[in-house]
C-alpha cells in the first residue's frame, strides 16, 4: 500500500456498502491510515471479535506502531454492546465527542472512525435509532475534528435498509441513493434527485434529521438539488406544519418556486440561487 493510495482516501462523514468483510476492511485501513499521517487517532469498530481484527492489523507495521502507541484503537461492536442494541442517539454522540476530546488533549489532531454498523440497523427499530444518530453526530462532525465511515453489508441488509442508512450522510458509494439529506452549521443541506420514487424516503429521512429551531424556520440549502417533484415539496409543507414553522428551500431550481405556488404551499417559501 503505497502513501499515495493511502491519501487518497478523503475525510468527512461517509456511507460505504460492501459484501466482502475483507474488502471493506482494506478500505477502512487506508481511511485510517491516511488519519495517522494527518495526526489523528483512529478507531476501527468490528462486527467480528475485536482480538480477530487486532491480529491482522499486527501484519501491517503503521498500524502495529500506532496500536501499540495509542494512536489506534481496534474494538468489537458485539464486545461492546451485544446482540440486537438500539442506540441512544445523544449519548452515542456524547461518546464520540469524549472520544474526540480525550484525542486533542493528548495530542492528536482529531478523530477518524470506520465502523461496520451492520448489527446495529437489522430491525427497523435500530435503524430509526441509528439513522437519528447519523444526523446528529454528521452535525457534530461540523463543528468538531471528527471524521467517520459508516459501512453496511449488502449480504444482511436489503437496498430500502441501506437507503435509509445512505441518503442522512454528505456522500455514499454511487448507486445506494438519489439523495443526500445531511447537516450543514445550522441548516439542513439537500442534493441529489427527489421524484416518485424516494418521496416516502424523503419524508422519512426530513423525520429523523428533524432540526429544532426557535424561530420555527428551517433552512435547507439545495444547491445541488438536480430535480424536486410535487409530492416531495409537499412532503416538505406538512413537515413544517409539524413543526409549526417554515422552510425557507435555497435552490436553483425555478421549477420548485412554481410548484410552491401553484399548489399553495405557504409553508415553504423558495429562495432561487444561482446554479
Amino acid at each position: 500500500m503505497t502513501s499515495e493510495s493511502v491519501r487518497s482516501v478523503p475525510p468527512g462523514h461517509v456511507c460505504w456498502t460492501f459484501d466482502d468483510t475483507a474488502v471493506f476492511e482494506d478500505r477502512a485501513q487506508r481511511f485510517l491510515l491516511a488519519g495517522l499521517d494527518a495526526g489523528e487517532r483512529v478507531r476501527y469498530v468490528t462486527a467480528e471479535p475485536g482480538d480477530v481484527a487486532v491480529a491482522r492489523w499486527q501484519g501491517v507495521p503503521r498500524l502495529r506502531e500506532a496500536l501499540r502507541g495509542g494512536a489506534a484503537e481496534v474494538v468489537s461492536v458485539r464486545d461492546t454492546y451485544g446482540e440486537r442494541h438500539i442506540v441512544d442517539p445523544a449519548a452515542q454522540v456524547a461518546t464520540y465527542a469524549a472520544l474526540t476530546e480525550a484525542a486533542l488533549a493528548d495530542g492528536h489532531a482529531g478523530l477518524r472512525v470506520a465502523a461496520d454498523a451492520t448489527t446495529l440497523v437489522v430491525t427497523a427499530e435500530q435503524r430509526a435509532a441509528f439513522t437519528r444518530y447519523e444526523h446528529l453526530v454528521d452535525r457534530f462532525m461540523r463543528v468538531r475534528p471528527m471524521s467517520a465511515v459508516c459501512g453496511y453489508d449488502r449480504r444482511v441488509l436489503d437496498g430500502r435498509a441501506i437507503e435509509e442508512l445512505a441518503c442522512l450522510h454528505p456522500a455514499s458509494d454511487p448507486g445506494t441513493t438519489l439523495f443526500h439529506l445531511y447537516a450543514g452549521r445550522d441548516e439542513l443541506v439537500l442534493a441529489g434527485e427527489l421524484d416518485t420514487s424516494n418521496h416516502d424516503l424523503f419524508d422519512t429521512a426530513l423525520t429523523r434529521a428533524n432540526v429544532d429551531d426557535p424561530t420555527g424556520q428551517l433552512v435547507v440549502r439545495a444547491d445541488e438539488l438536480r430535480f424536486i417533484d410535487h409530492r416531495n415539496l409537499i412532503h416538505l409543507h406538512r413537515h413544517a406544519a409539524r413543526r409549526g414553522g417554515t422552510v425557507v428551500l435555497h435552490t436553483p431550481l425555478t421549477s420548485a418556486a412554481r410548484l410552491v405556488e401553484l399548489l399553495g404551499l405557504s409553508r415553504v417559501r423558495v429562495a432561487v440561487v444561482a446554479r
